[in-house]
């Protein structure tokens, strides 16, 4: 049985700074911000220190749009209260709040797709904006450009198309 899933809805980064994050991710790559969330005093996992912003005050989640069918998400970090920590280490059908737990896991990296026509373009926009990126070529005809966000987050641009490589699997 495959589950009937059409591609990745979100992924979310954990940002240390929101202001710094943002600017990055919109104004230096182009990615539009969709939507913020906002704290709120007394929500569970945060700290008012943590909200020391200019431009996003109180922000704790920006979202913004990459294409298809994929949001980016940037969110601080939590601050997990002992109890917190243990309740989350459960399984999630005996949280009492999920929507207070939706974080776990190590992300190690994530990879967005470019045309091949498009990737020396890209590689020469990420020099222009002094990203340092390298560039890996994987068998002959797919390529990957590497680079790093403020917080160290490893990102890919890559150039092969999954749903070209894996179009015998789409029959759902």
């Amino acid at each position: 049985m495959k589950l009937p899933v059409k591609g990745v809805s979100e992924l979310v980064l954990e940002v240390t700074d929101m202001d710094r994050a943002v600017h990055f991710w919109s104004e230096v790559l182009g990615f539009p911000v969709v939507d913020q969330w906002k704290w709120n005093p007394g929500t569970s996992g945060f700290l008012a220190e943590q909200f020391v912003s200019r431009q996003h005050p109180y922000v704790w989640t920006t979202w913004l749009y990459v294409g298809g069918n994929t949001r980016l998400g940037l969110w601080l970090p939590r601050k997990w209260t002992p109890e917190e920590r243990r309740i989350k280490e459960q399984p999630v059908t005996s949280w009492p709040s999920p929507e207070l737990y939706d974080e776990g896991g190590k992300h190690v990296h994530f990879a967005l797709y470019i045309e091949e026509k498009d990737f020396d373009r890209t590689f020469e926009q990420l020099q222009t904006l002094r990203i340092p990126v390298t560039i890996r070529q994987f068998e002959p005809k797919y390529r990957a450009l590497y680079f790093k966000d403020p917080d160290g987050n490893v990102v890919e641009l890559y150039t092969r198309s999954m749903a070209q490589s894996y179009a015998s699997l789409n029959r759902v």
